[in-house]
């Protein structure tokens, strides 16, 4: 389920991440969209809001300097952060030795999947969507700000009804967690 979206200028940086962005805050009705832009200092924190919210475990493809960064700030103290599979696989040395102590995925073993699974979360999802919303690409290149806003939110619930509609076919009992 994709629980949160933000343009990042420029680029995904990990200053992008961590720092000051405008959060595009999706309403509670399908059509509400929230407006002006909330200023927010960082994303991830606007996400979950509050460090009970917080998932033990992120993601991130940078996370080795995520890591850095972050490794003072409380509201990440009980959060696990690593690099995903295929990034860490192909992206980074194994002579970087901070990242292969701190951001390697198998040095964390709630992480490591039952029986024949490798691992118990599919890590490179973000990669995923970020293909499946390139099927779109001819589409969005000549919206203004407001209609791919617009589109792209209502893209992101549609995924996520048909997300939610195949984990409970397929027997996954997902829900929500209160805000």
């Amino acid at each position: 389920m994709i629980v949160s979206r933000a343009t990042f200028y420029g680029a995904e940086a990990v200053s992008s991440v961590v720092v000051s962005v405008y959060y595009f805050h999706l309403a509670e009705s399908f059509y509400a969209i929230s407006h002006p832009f909330l200023f927010i200092q960082e994303f991830v924190k606007q996400t979950y809001q509050a460090p009970e919210m917080m998932p033990n475990h992120v993601f991130f493809d940078n996370n080795c300097q995520l890591s850095k960064v972050v490794k003072h700030d409380p509201f990440f103290k009980n959060v696990s952060l690593s690099v995903d599979v295929f990034h860490f696989k192909s992206k980074h040395k194994v002579t970087n030795t901070y990242c292969q102590q701190h951001c390697n995925p198998v040095q964390f073993p709630e992480l490591k999947g039952e029986g024949n699974k490798p691992w118990y979360f599919n890590s490179s999802i973000a990669e995923q969507t970020n293909v499946w919303l390139g099927g779109y690409l001819a589409i969005y290149p000549e919206m203004l700000v407001d209609r791919y806003n617009f589109f792209l939110d209502e893209m992101i619930l549609c995924r996520n009804r048909i997300t939610l509609a195949k984990l409970e076919q397929s027997g996954c009992k997902p829900g929500t967690f209160p805000l």
